[in-house]
């Protein structure tokens, strides 16, 4: 039998055909529509037509109906405030059996043709604090969606023990903090791939930039522009791609490596904030290339005492399948 699961983030939107037995992917269907613009259109409409488009075509391209789909799988921010059908964060520390049991199912809903539909929490980090106060203790509060099920996927084809940490970036850089019984500690977040996006598409360096941004590495470069932004901070690390263009023989893809390598100083040092007071045993790079080959890097030269495992691009999107399929299952061997 086949599921479908549907991966929606800040800017995109994956819909996946999945063998439910195998846990294979036959298909896949990417829509750049995610929760932004429900934020920037004040509602939803954008997101319901994409998934309802979404889901039509995988079944299409696949000679497929409804009745061949015995369920669908959401998460990330799909299931947030922003997206189309919200379920609460689950407070960490939290197991997988934990997200099994505050996951809900929607039945009959026409953003996802009337097939039921699994949807997963994400987590939310609960610090104690004082509620007459809580801005004073900001740093401590955090949430994600989606890097939950990334999270448990990737931990099913790793062989690590201990505590750690799973890095990735994506739209917003996610640290995620794993106790040594497997379950999520806490999460961490910056805005680091949209600023990425924000300065190559909405600013004068668009003229400094290329429009896939990092054509091919340049580890030179990323380290340049990472200490440049740890001497003389971000913003002016970012005027100096443009003084790099009028100065320099640079090309844009390495006056992209520079770029990126500032954005990822500073979320490199979010993460020492948590890595300097809670000890780890490994950290585990998921996300996209080329951001994930950029921060086993600059993790490798800011940490080389710590051991740091890059994900390849099978893991990556093995991570979703294996993660959502996981607690699917868990969740329709308690609730049939």
């Amino acid at each position: 039998m086949n599921v479908i699961l549907i991966d929606s983030g800040t800017t995109n939107s994956r819909i996946r055909l999945v063998d439910e037995k195998e846990r294979t992917v036959k298909a896949v269907v990417k829509k750049r529509v995610g929760v932004r613009n429900t934020a920037i259109d004040g509602n939803n409409a954008q997101l319901k037509t994409a998934i309802q488009e979404g889901i039509q075509e995988i079944l299409q391209q696949n000679a497929l109906s409804d009745e061949d789909i015995r369920y669908i799988v959401a998460s990330g921010m799909i299931t947030s405030n922003l997206g189309l059908a919200e379920v609460p964060h689950v407070p960490g520390p939290a197991s997988l059996n934990d997200f099994v049991q505050h996951s809900k199912v929607v039945n009959g809903a026409d953003e996802f043709g009337g097939i039921p539909c699994i949807l997963v929490p994400g987590l939310k980090n609960t610090p104690e604090v004082m509620e007459e106060e809580p801005h004073h203790h900001i740093n401590g509060f955090d949430v994600m969606r989606g890097e939950e099920v990334e999270t448990f996927g990737l931990l099913e084809q790793f062989q690590v023990s201990g505590r750690g940490v799973m890095v990735l970036p994506g739209s917003h850089t996610k640290f995620v903090e794993v106790l040594e019984d497997r379950r999520i500690g806490s999460c961490l977040s910056t805005l680091g791939g949209e600023v990425l996006h924000a300065i190559q598409k909405e600013t004068i360096l668009s003229n400094s930039l290329s429009e896939v941004l990092i054509e091919s590495l340049d580890n030179d470069l990323l380290l340049q522009g990472y200490e440049a932004a740890g001497k003389v901070g971000l913003t002016r690390s970012f005027y100096q791609i443009r003084l790099l263009q009028l100065f320099t023989e640079l090309n844009e893809n390495e006056r992209a490596n520079y770029l990126v390598g500032a954005v990822l100083f500073h979320d490199i040092k979010a993460l020492g904030s948590t890595l300097d007071s809670v000890p780890t045993n490994w950290m585990i790079v998921g996300g996209s290339y080329p951001l994930r080959k950029a921060f086993t890097f600059l993790l490798r030269h800011s940490y080389p005492e710590r051991e740091i495992l890059e994900a390849t691009d099978e893991q990556v999107e093995g991570s979703v399948v294996l993660g959502a399929q996981e607690i699917a299952s868990r969740y329709l061997a308690i609730n049939l």
